[in-house]
C-alpha cells in the first residue's frame, strides 16, 4: 500500500494506481522539458530552432526522470524519515508533516539527494547516448573540469538550483497536482479508473512508445542523413538570411532619417555599448571555458536533428 504517501482518504491507494500517476508525472515533466530546451536553444545556445532530443515528438525523457526522481525522493523523505524530524517549505505543508517557520538543515537531505539524482541522470543519459549511439544531445568539452563532455561545474550548479526552486517552489504544486490527478482517475472506492481517462492517457502514451521505438531505429540512419543535406541547400537557413538582410536594410534606413549629431551619438553609443559586452563576454568565457577563442561545436544539422560525434569530429568546420 502506498496510501502514506498521499494527505486524501478518498481511496485506498495500490501500487499500480501509484504507477499509473507516476507515469502521468513522467509524461508531464518530458512535454514541459522540451518546451524548455527548445526555447532554451532557440534564444541562448543554438540561437535557431531545433528538435533538442532524440525523439519526433514533443517530449524529452531526460525531464520527465528528473521530475518523478524528485518527486518521489521528497514524499519518501517527508513520509518515512522520523516524525520528529522537522522540514521547511514556504507554499504549504509537506505530506503528513508540519513544516518549521523557515530553512533548517534537513533540508540538506531532500536537497542534496535530488541534486545528486539529477547529475547522475544526466550521466547516464549521456553515456547511453555517446556510448551507444555515438550522438551528443549537448556537448561540455569546452567547460572547464568538465567529464566527457558529458557534465561540468556549470550546470551541475543549474541541477542544484533546479533541486531547491522545485523544494521550496514547486514541490506544493506539483504534490496538489499528483493528488488531484489520484481522485481524478480513481474517484470511486474501485480500483478501476475512468475509462475516458485511460483511454486518452494510454493513446498519449502508444504514440510516445511508437516514436520512442522509431527514433531508436533512425540513429543508425542519421549520419548518412545529415551528410547528404550538407550538400543541399537550408530552406529555413536562407530564410534567416533573408531576413536578417530585410531587418538590416531597415534600420539603414532608420539611421540615415536621423540629424547628423543624433547618429554620431547613436554610433558612439552602439560603439561604447558593444565593447563593454564584449569585454564582459570574454570574462565569462575566461572563466568558465577552456578556451575561450574555440568555436562552439554544433550538435545539430541542417534539418535540426542531432548528427552523429564522428561526423562532426570530421567536419572541420565543426571544431
Amino acid at each position: 500500500m502506498a496510501r502514506n504517501l498521499l494527505l486524501t482518504s478518498e481511496v485506498d491507494v495500490t501500487l499500480g494506481m501509484t504507477l499509473i500517476v507516476f507515469l502521468f508525472l513522467f509524461l508531464m515533466g518530458s512535454l514541459i522539458g522540451y518546451l524548455g530546451e527548445v526555447l532554451f536553444r532557440r534564444f541562448v545556445s543554438a540561437k535557431r530552432w531545433v528538435n533538442p532530443g532524440f525523439m519526433k515528438g514533443p517530449w524529452l525523457p531526460l525531464y520527465g526522470f528528473g521530475l518523478v526522481v524528485m518527486m518521489l525522493l521528497v514524499l519518501l523523505i517527508v513520509s518515512f524519515f522520523p516524525t520528529t524530524m522537522a522540514f521547511y517549505n514556504p507554499l504549504g505543508n509537506l505530506p503528513h508533516r508540519e513544516v518549521v517557520s523557515g530553512a533548517c538543515v534537513n533540508d540538506l537531505i531532500p536537497l542534496v539527494l535530488m541534486w545528486i539524482s539529477l547529475i547522475l541522470l544526466e550521466l547516464v543519459a549521456g553515456l547511453i547516448f555517446v556510448k551507444g549511439f555515438k550522438i551528443k544531445l549537448w556537448d561540455y568539452s569546452n567547460m572547464k573540469f568538465n567529464f566527457m563532455g558529458i557534465l561540468c561545474p556549470v550546470f551541475s550548479f543549474v541541477w542544484l538550483v533546479a533541486a531547491v526552486v522545485f523544494y521550496y517552489g514547486l514541490f506544493p504544486f506539483v504534490y496538489d497536482l499528483f493528488v488531484r490527478m489520484f481522485v481524478y482517475f480513481y474517484g470511486s472506492p474501485t480500483d478501476v479508473a475512468h475509462f475516458s481517462v485511460l483511454f486518452v492517457f494510454g493513446t498519449v502514451y502508444g504514440v510516445f512508445l511508437v516514436d520512442l521505438v522509431q527514433s531508436l531505429g533512425l540513429f543508425t540512419k542519421v549520419v548518412a542523413f545529415a551528410k547528404k543535406q550538407k550538400a543541399l541547400l537550408s530552406y529555413d537557413e536562407e530564410v534567416q538570411k533573408r531576413r536578417e538582410l530585410l531587418r538590416r536594410k531597415k534600420r539603414e534606413l532608420w539611421e540615415n532619417s536621423l540629424p547628423t549629431d543624433v547618429k554620431e551619438n547613436l554610433a558612439k553609443s552602439q560603439k561604447e555599448y558593444r565593447r563593454v559586452k564584449s569585454n564582459i563576454d570574454r570574462r565569462i568565457r575566461q572563466w568558465i571555458l577552456i578556451d575561450p577563442d574555440r568555436k562552439k561545436p554544433e550538435n545539430y544539422g541542417k534539418d535540426g536533428r542531432p548528427i552523429s560525434t564522428e561526423e562532426s569530429s570530421s567536419d572541420p568546420s565543426g571544431d
